[in-house]
């Protein structure tokens, strides 16, 4: 059996009862015992079982007493009789309350285990029709989104023809074969939901506010990537999950380019101080938790005061581009680098030892000063770096970087000076 059932048997004979016992826990998941009619009707509306088998001839009530009592409460109850008398007017009486069938004692196992195999088995494609039809009224409130339905274990087991046509798959099986899981059809993007962790993603995704239920997945009818707002549905009843994926494109463009023009220095295109200070505040934080090495860097273009007096702003303009685009070149995806203010810059490094990003100061100093601007101009840099200690804060960390800049302009220019050593 697939599933196996609840029962509730009543008899009023203690001898009978107890041989059978053992037999109906076979077949259940649960037995419930009633001694005579009354027990029995107090016990089916204790528990709600799927089947109830019950003797004809007890005391305080008779099974078909019983049995016209629990129809009240549910016409569609499932009901087996048990009896050792053959008169016509009991089982006239068993007819007539619709009962499933009877088995006379003594009671043949085989016909009993035949019964019950054939009550089981309606009785789950009962609650199987039931399931389907909680989750068809589910999908139909999402009609115009892309539509999965996934199990207990998160596979796929409905796609509606537009996701089907999304994913660029013929089938189910083809999608789960393909992807696996949901969650790997999710573009990795800083700005959406991403995780790699695919047994957790929904109850992560469940935790996010509305407005953070935000993912990008490759629409495979055009190949362009589509950014949908998800709604997830737990269908109590059968622990199946309905997603929805409404489509929010144009908004998340609108979004991304809001944010890009609010943390982006709009002469040099790389970051801006706004947005270095929310990615400090991040990576102290992983610090703290991780106690991963973290690393910053600052530098300023030496004697551009200078620079500009003699060639114009213009032609200053020029430099600060072209020196952020060698540097964010020559920098990792995962450190940032920002304007920090006029000809100023800062870059973290997350990941990196103090050693280490002496060494990337270095490099970078000597890419500017082999770097031969507009016009054959050459500029050179000094910089300052420290790294983050047990004790920090932010403005430590930073302080301590800007003072190894400033020995660096004070004792030459064109330089790299790391933080003083305690």
């Amino acid at each position: 059996m697939d599933s196996k059932i609840t029962i509730l048997y009543v008899e009023d004979e203690s001898s009978i009862r107890d041989s059978l016992v053992p037999i109906l826990k076979f077949f259940s998941k649960e037995l419930y015992l009633g001694v005579d009619g009354e027990d029995g009707l107090e016990k089916f509306k204790e528990h709600k079982p799927d089947l109830v088998i019950s003797d004809i001839k007890m005391p305080k009530m008779n099974g078909i007493d019983m049995v016209k009592a629990i129809k009240e409460i549910d016409k569609k109850q499932h009901i087996l009789f048990t009896t050792a008398h053959s008169e016509n007017s009991f089982f006239m009486d068993a007819i007539d309350s619709h009962v499933d069938g009877y088995i006379l004692k003594p009671i043949d196992l085989d016909i009993l285990e035949e019964k019950i195999l054939e009550i089981t088995e309606q009785i789950n494609l009962k609650k199987n029709y039931e399931k389907q039809q909680v989750i068809i009224q589910e999908i139909s409130t999402l009609q115009n989104n892309l539509l999965l339905v996934l199990d207990s274990s998160l596979k796929v087991i409905f796609m509606n023809n537009r996701s089907l046509g999304f994913f660029d798959v013929a089938d189910i099986e083809q999608f789960n074969a393909k992807f696996f899981s949901l969650n790997n059809s999710f573009i990795k993007d800083n700005d959406f939901f991403y995780v790699d962790d695919n047994e957790c993603w929904v109850d992560k995704l469940l935790s996010l506010q509305d407005e953070q239920k935000l993912v990008s997945m490759i629409d495979k009818t055009d190949n362009q990537i589509k950014y949908f707002l998800v709604s997830l549905k737990v269908v109590e009843n059968t622990s199946h999950v309905i997603v929805g994926f409404s489509e929010v494109t144009q908004l998340a463009l609108e979004r991304k380019d809001f944010e890009h023009r609010a943390f982006t220095d709009e002469l040099t295109k790389v970051y801006n101080r706004a947005y270095f200070n929310e990615a400090m505040k991040t990576q102290v934080a992983r610090y703290l938790r991780e106690k991963i090495s973290l690393s910053f860097l600052i530098f300023d273009i030496d004697k551009f005061k200078v620079f500009n007096d003699t060639y114009g702003h213009q032609m200053g303009d020029k430099i600060l581009q072209t020196l952020a685009l060698i540097v964010k070149k020559s920098t990792r995806e995962t450190d940032t680098f920002a304007r920090w203010g006029g000809e100023e810059f800062a870059v973290i490094l997350p990941n990196t030892t103090l050693s280490d990003a002496m060494n990337v100061a270095e490099y970078l100093r000597k890419k500017i000063e082999e770097n031969i601007f507009t016009d054959d101009l050459r500029v050179s840099c000094s910089f300052g770096v420290s790294e983050f200690r047990a004790l920090d804060d932010t403005k430590s960390f930073v302080q301590r970087a800007d003072d190894a800049l400033y020995r660096a302009k004070e004792n030459g220019r064109n330089r790299v000076e790391m933080e003083e050593q305690k």
